[in-house]
């Protein structure tokens, strides 16, 4: 199949077979970013209205989802060497502690976990173990219908 991808029409067009035989698919979506999208068209388009939610008090999960090789870690934790490469993770701790600096937050905590779903195994990646003393970790399902992640680190943080 040939894939092309639109980011300002927000469509992606699949090709398969040839001549005669060719079929042409094309989907709609909220978002299209190619591999010429920034670090921060992904975040501005994707996570920034999150973080609104999230300063109004909502709890948020951001995740990333695909195949192996797609860009997934470097999306979501881009590089530290210069801003324009931060990925999700960083920018969103700089939205949000620079949100707090506004004078209607006077008392804050900021908590955050990171969790790694890999061929349905669970992995904390706030903490460092090997295999043998890795906690176990459950998703599991609150009496309110909620979902939690049992065994997950928490951690607080005070700066971006």
């Amino acid at each position: 199949p040939v894939i092309s991808a639109k980011t300002k029409e927000k469509v992606v067009t699949v090709v398969k077979g040839k001549g005669r035989k060719q079929v042409k698919s094309s989907y709609s979506f909220d978002n299209v970013f190619t591999a010429f999208s920034s670090q921060e068209e992904v975040f501005e388009e994707t996570v920034k209205p999150v973080i609104a939610d999230v300063m109004r008090g909502y709890e948020s999960t951001v995740f990333a989802y695909g195949q192996t090789g797609t860009g997934k870690t470097h999306t979501m934790e881009g590089s530290l060497e210069r801003p324009e490469l931060y990925g999700i993770i960083p920018r969103s701790a700089q939205a949000i502690f620079e949100c707090l600096k506004q004078p209607q937050y006077k008392e804050h905590v900021v908590k955050c976990s990171y969790l790694e779903i890999y061929n349905e195994e669970l992995r904390d990646l706030l903490v460092e173990r090997n295999n043998s003393e890795r906690a176990k970790l459950d998703i599991m399902e609150c009496k309110d219908g909620g979902t939690f992640c049992r065994g997950l680190t928490e951690m607080e943080v005070r700066t971006a």
